[in-house]
């Protein structure tokens, strides 16, 4: 007698899946959606091999479309710690954490600020970079972050002109990025940005910028110096404007108007888009933090893009509406979903001035990741040993409502990796409010007119299977009560002539 090796038994909103003598459940959503409601239909979703179907058999999916080279993701915890390749593609340069504004919900205000480096270091850094294996075909993309990185615009200028100089004789040229608050924007920086190939992200929250902090176009000449920058850049779309979620500012489509009416150009282009991580208590107060709160948030990031058909240029955000309406139309399955930040790709890595290797961008070699290892996992001396304990793979997450679990891992990606705990959970909401109204809108437009109601799946709380709040009764969750917190944030002594503010701390 043969042995069965795979047997698939869908029951209700579940199947069993049997390999060798292991059996483990593969989620299977059952979907209510309407087209109007005269008009329902029934959907089911395999999340694992992404596969949407019908209650007929119908499988929706268009082969036509061709399927990108993939590469099975590899877990990783603090117990089997992500590595990196030399063969380097991406490279994100922390060139500290200085900053002179200090941000409500910045990831980086309360965290422990390291030895700041400077224009000494480059050289030994450029020598540092030899352990790493670049290559024209790959090709070359390094990123400036602060903090501010123009606090450290004196480090900055050099460094990009040393990586300019190192890869010279390539015919690619090599790429260059930074996100910057605008406020220590000149002419001058404009003008070397500008002939250097830099792409340039502007941090700002439109009308919700009162949240974020301080407002660079509060000032009409720096205003009007960004605005002679974007005309320029945005002719080689080149720049956009950040913008991100919280409870405060929830209009996608306000958002848009506003920067439509600031800079006159309907096609201006918004990156980032998503709802906040709750990466301190201050950001948590800025979550979803009641169920009224998600569910209002949840409609009108839905109506925000189903009533403008796609005017709205939130540039990442239909990224991952177009990614997942591609990845159910081929199959794409769920081994195969990165980390949203894509900081687990062995091709990328973090790294400051003295050749430390961190976590990622936001973070400190002096600070510890929420599961309670450093950030710090080596250094370019010995990168042979780097290895980051820091982060958690969405394949390893042992939370209440694991990742493979859930229905919007193909749009959510296992949000932030390194975080742990209630501020996971807290994260986890948002994400999930995010990612399912951009998951109700790829199956309208897949099915062609029908929007998900309802979602079912073992395990899935209420108030995610009742997607707009509509179906059911919710009682809101005490857990969830803001607690008023007073942060103080003092600014400390001068960093290369900008003054520039230390960790911010919470007074009780």
């Amino acid at each position: 007698m043969s042995i069965i090796l795979l047997l698939i038994v869908i029951v209700h909103a579940h199947g069993f899946v049997l390999v060798g003598k292991q059996k483990r459940i593969v989620m299977i959503f059952e979907i209510h959606a309407e087209k109007n409601s005269n008009d329902i239909k029934t959907l089911y979703y395999d999340n694992e091999n992404g596969i949407l179907k019908d209650n007929n058999g119908f499988v929706y999916e268009y082969p036509q479309i061709q399927k990108p080279i993939m590469v099975e993701t590899v877990p990783f915890s603090k117990d089997q710690p992500l590595k990196k390749s030399k063969n380097i593609n991406t490279i994100k340069i922390q060139l500290g954490l200085s900053c002179n504004y200090t941000c409500d919900y910045c990831s980086q205000r309360f965290v422990e600020r390291p030895p700041e480096t400077s224009k000494k270091d480059i050289e030994e850094f450029m020598n540092k970079l030899n352990v790493l294996n670049f290559s024209e075909e790959r090709g070359l993309t390094v990123e400036f972050w602060g903090g501010e990185p123009l606090v450290y615009w004196k480090t900055l200028k050099p460094l990009a002109e040393a990586f300019a100089e190192k890869f010279s004789h390539w015919n690619k040229k090599i790429k260059f990025g930074m996100v910057t608050n605008g406020s220590l924007l000149t002419r001058e920086k404009c003008s070397w940005l500008y002939y250097m190939g830099f792409s340039v992200g502007i941090s700002h929250d439109g009308p919700g910028q009162y949240v974020r902090g301080p407002d660079p176009f509060d000032d009409p000449e720096l205003k009007k110096t960004i605005l002679e920058f974007y005309k320029i850049m945005s002719s080689q779309n080149r720049i956009s404007f950040n913008a991100m979620m919280n409870n405060k500012n929830t209009s996608r489509r306000a958002i848009y108007d506003y920067f439509v009416n600031l800079t006159g150009d309907p096609k201006v282009v918004i990156g980032e888009g998503g709802f906040i991580d709750a990466y301190d208590d201050a950001a948590v107060n800025n979550s979803l933090i009641t169920l009224s709160e998600q569910f209002d948030y949840r409609r009108k990031s839905f109506n925000d893009i189903y009533s403008t058909s796609n005017t709205i240029n939130f540039s990442v955000t239909y990224e991952k509406l177009d990614s997942f309406i591609k990845s159910t139309l081929t199959h794409i399955e769920s081994k195969y979903v990165g980390q949203k930040c894509g900081m687990e790709n062995p091709n990328t890595v973090a790294l400051d001035l003295k050749g430390n290797i961190v976590t990622c961008q936001n973070v400190s070699i002096v600070e510890n990741s929420k599961n309670g290892e450093p950030h710090h996992g080596g250094n370019l001396d010995d990168y042979d040993n780097v290895a980051l304990k820091s982060v958690t793979h969405w394949k390893s997450r042992k939370n209440e409502i694991s990742c493979a679990d859930c229905p919007v891992l193909h749009i959510c990606k296992g949000s932030c990796m390194y975080l742990d705990g209630k501020h996971w959970d807290v994260t986890c909401d948002n994400a999930y409010s995010d990612a399912i109204a951009l998951f109700s809108l790829a199956i309208e437009r897949i099915t062609e007119g029908y929007i998900p109601i309802t979602i079912k799946g073992e395990g899935l709380p209420l108030s995610r299977q009742d997607i707009w709040g509509t179906v059911y009764k919710h009682e809101e969750r005490q857990t969830k009560k803001i607690i008023p917190i007073k942060v103080v944030a003092e600014k400390a002594k001068e960093f290369d002539g900008v003054q520039v503010y230390e960790k911010a701390r919470v007074e009780i």
